[in-house]
C-alpha cells in the first residue's frame, strides 16, 4: 500500500503538532506516511512534544524555515511560504507515484497573502496546481456532509456571486464525487438563500428566479436533488437517516460549516471534490493562540 503524503501546514501554528500526534496514534494498518516539511523543525517539534519523529520526511523546495518560525503563533511571509511549498511537495509525491493521497495540515490565509500566494486557501491552490477548475469543498462529520457553492468571500457578496452555472457545477461535482466515494445514487438537498426559502417571494426572489430552475434542470438530468429548502431546518433533517439526505448543498461558507462544526468540531474532515487525486484535511485552522 502506498503511503499518504501529509503536508505539515503552517509551521507557526498547530500543524506540525497535529501531524506528529496523529502519526503517533495512527493504527498499524495505515502503514508509513510521508510528511512534507522542514526536517530540522520537525525534529525540534518532536523533541519538545515528546513524540517520535516520522521516518519519512520529505523536504520539498521552499519548505525550510528559520527556528523562530516554529510554533510562533502569528502569521508571517515565511510561515505562509513554507506551508504552501509543503502542499506543492505533497502534490508532486502523488503525481510521481510515491504516495496514494494527500492529507493537509492547516494553512493561514493571512500568511499565504504575506507570502505573495494568490490563493485564499487550500482549495484554490490545489485547483490551480492540478488544473481542476470544478473543485468543491465538502465538510463531513457527525452525520452531515456539506458541499459549498461559494467559499471564501464576504457575506455581502454572496447573492451576486450565486449563478445558475455555479449551482449546476457544484451539484454535478458533488454527485460525481460522492459516487466516486462509494455512494451509488447520491441524494442531495439544496439550501435556500433567504429565510423560509423566501416565503413565496416575500423575503427575496433568488429561490424563484435562480434556485428552483436550477433544481428542475438537475432533476431532469437524473440527479436526485430536492429544494431549495429553508436552511434553518434543513440540517436537522439531514441528520435524520429516514429523510434520505446524503449531502446538503450550501450556498455560502458559514451557512454550511456552522452546522458541521457544531455537531463535529475537531472530528470533521474536509474533502476536496473534483480533483484528480484524493485530498482531505482536518476541519480546524492554524490555531495560533494555542500553538
Amino acid at each position: 500500500m502506498k503511503p499518504l503524503a501529509i503536508s505539515w501546514g503552517d509551521p507557526a501554528g498547530v500543524g506540525p503538532e497535529v501531524v506528529l500526534k496523529a502519526l503517533a496514534q495512527a493504527p498499524p494498518e495505515l502503514g508509513p506516511s510521508l510528511v512534507v516539511g522542514d526536517l530540522a523543525r520537525l525534529r525540534e517539534a518532536a523533541e519538545r512534544l515528546g513524540l517520535p519523529l516520522p521516518a519519512g520526511v520529505v523536504e520539498a523546495v521552499g519548505v525550510g524555515c528559520a527556528p523562530e518560525i516554529l510554533f510562533a503563533g502569528a502569521p508571517s511571509a515565511a510561515s505562509g511560504a513554507s506551508g504552501a511549498a509543503a502542499v506543492r511537495g505533497a502534490i508532486q509525491l502523488v503525481q510521481s507515484g510515491r504516495a496514494a493521497a494527500i492529507v493537509t495540515a492547516p494553512l493561514n490565509k493571512e500568511a499565504l497573502g504575506l507570502a505573495g500566494e494568490p490563493y485564499p486557501g487550500h482549495t484554490e491552490l490545489l485547483a490551480t496546481e492540478l488544473e481542476a477548475p470544478q473543485t468543491r469543498m465538502m465538510l463531513q462529520g457527525g452525520g452531515l456532509r456539506v458541499i459549498l457553492v461559494t467559499t471564501h468571500i464576504a457575506l455581502r457578496d454572496v447573492p451576486g456571486a450565486l449563478t445558475r452555472e455555479g449551482i449546476l457545477e457544484t451539484v454535478r461535482t458533488a454527485a460525481r464525487g460522492l459516487r466516486e466515494l462509494g455512494i451509488a445514487n447520491p441524494r442531495l438537498a439544496l439550501a435556500a438563500l433567504n429565510p423560509h426559502a423566501s416565503d413565496g417571494g416575500r423575503f427575496g426572489d433568488e429561490e424563484a428566479l435562480l434556485l428552483e430552475p436550477a433544481v428542475a434542470e438537475l432533476q431532469a438530468e437524473g440527479i436526485a436533488i430536492q429544494g431549495p429548502l429553508p436552511a434553518d431546518t434543513l440540517f436537522a433533517q439531514a441528520l435524520r437517516p429516514e429523510r434520505g439526505i446524503d449531502a446538503v448543498i450550501a450556498l455560502y461558507h458559514d451557512q454550511g460549516l456552522i452546522p458541521v462544526k457544531l455537531v463535529a468540531f475537531g472530528g470533521a474532515t474536509n474533502v476536496t471534490l473534483g480533483l484528480p487525486l484524493v485530498r482531505t484535511s482536518p476541519d480546524h485552522g492554524t490555531a495560533y493562540d494555542i500553538a
